[in-house]
């Protein structure tokens, strides 16, 4: 048997709380972006590395591509899904900059098996959260070949 506990307000300590039930929001208020949704706030250079290295798992098959969809856009997912045991990518160091304000562009030097790669990652501002939209990452040119990205 489960049994459920509730917090209870300290009367002569805290302010009272709000009603336990969340504010109910429609499809259309949701869909529209009104004011009882907030916009998401800025990426912190920290957030945009941990999404960059969760997305290199994703890349990697370390970490289902699955787990990562809602953070994706489709293109990008398409590169990820698949599996493709790959060496280990970890990012060695993370730069971002903000062109415009609802877009977060990112560049990383990645190393697997001893060499560097460069990562570049463009995530923009949706009502629901942040996005990757662009997601590459970029291998050195064997001498002969056309130049591919690895994803989306």
């Amino acid at each position: 048997m489960i049994e459920e506990h509730r917090l209870r307000t300290l009367i002569h300590y805290e302010t009272p709380r709000r009603a336990d039930r969340p504010e109910e929001v429609t499809p259309q208020e949701h869909r529209r972006g009104g004011s009882r949704c907030p916009v998401p706030r800025q990426l912190e250079a920290s957030e945009v590395g941990h999404l960059l290295n969760m997305l290199l798992e994703a890349y990697d098959g370390r970490r289902p591509a699955a787990q990562v969809r809602a953070l994706v856009a489709p293109e990008v997912y398409a590169g990820l899904s698949g599996p493709r045991p790959r060496p280990r990518h970890r990012t060695q160091t993370v730069h971002t900059c903000t062109p415009v304000p609802d877009v977060v562009e990112a560049c990383a030097r990645v190393e697997a098996d001893g060499r560097s790669f460069a990562l570049a990652a463009r995530f923009t501002r949706t009502p629901t959260g942040w996005r990757c939209v662009r997601f590459a990452l970029l291998k050195p040119q064997q001498p002969g070949t056309p130049s591919r990205r690895a994803a989306a």
